[in-house]
C-alpha cells in the first residue's frame, strides 16, 4: 500500500513540473531553438530536402516560385531552368548530404535580425547517367528588412564535372549594395 502511495505522489509531482515548466521558460527555449536566430540551419535543411525532390521532378514552376522578387525581375528563371536540366548529364536521383559553405547573419542592438543569408550546397548529386556533382546548390537571403525584395532564392548553381563552368538559374542586380 505504500509503495503505490509512493508512487502515485511522484505521479503527480512529475506531471506537476511537466506543467509548470510548459508554461515557462521551457516552451520559449524550444521555441527559440526553431526560430530563424537559433535554428536557421535547421529549418533551411527542412526547405533543401523540399528543394531536393522538386530538382528530382524537374518542378520547374516550383522551383521558380521559390526566387526572389528581384532574381524574377532580371531573370527569366522558367527558361533558365529548362537550360539548366537540359544541361545536366541525366536525371537527378541522390545526394549524399546537404552542407552549408556561406552563411551570414545581422542582428540590431535589440536582438532583431536585419539579414540573415545562407549558402546551400547538396553534396555528390547523382544523376541516373552516373554522373556526380559536387558543387550543386544556392544561395538563399532568408531575410533582409532592407530590401525584401531580396528573401528567397538568389542563384541556384551546379558546377560541370571536371571544368570551371557553372550552370546558372538567377543572379543579383546591381541595384543593390551587396
Amino acid at each position: 500500500m505504500n509503495t503505490r502511495k509512493c508512487f502515485t505522489e511522484i505521479t503527480v509531482i512529475l506531471l506537476v513540473c511537466a506543467i509548470l515548466l510548459n508554461f515557462t521558460g521551457c516552451s520559449k527555449f524550444i521555441e527559440d531553438l526553431n526560430s530563424e536566430r537559433y535554428g536557421a540551419k535547421r529549418l533551411a535543411r527542412k526547405e533543401a530536402e523540399e528543394i531536393f525532390k522538386m530538382l528530382q521532378e524537374e518542378d520547374i514552376e516550383g522551383l521558380s516560385a521559390l526566387f526572389s522578387e528581384d532574381s524574377r525581375k532580371y531573370h527569366n528563371i522558367e527558361m533558365e531552368w529548362e537550360l539548366f536540366f537540359d544541361r545536366i548529364d541525366g536525371n537527378i536521383v541522390s545526394y549524399s548530404g546537404i552542407s552549408f559553405p556561406g552563411e551570414g547573419m545581422g542582428v540590431d542592438k535589440d536582438g532583431e535580425i536585419y539579414d540573415s543569408h545562407l549558402s546551400i550546397n547538396f553534396n555528390n548529386v547523382k544523376t541516373d547517367n552516373g554522373t556526380v556533382y559536387t558543387n550543386f546548390g544556392y544561395y538563399q537571403t532568408r531575410i533582409d528588412t532592407k530590401n525584401p525584395e531580396l528573401e528567397g532564392i538568389n542563384v541556384f548553381c551546379a558546377q560541370v564535372p571536371g571544368t570551371n563552368t557553372f550552370i546558372e538559374v538567377g543572379g543579383f542586380s546591381f541595384e543593390y549594395d551587396y
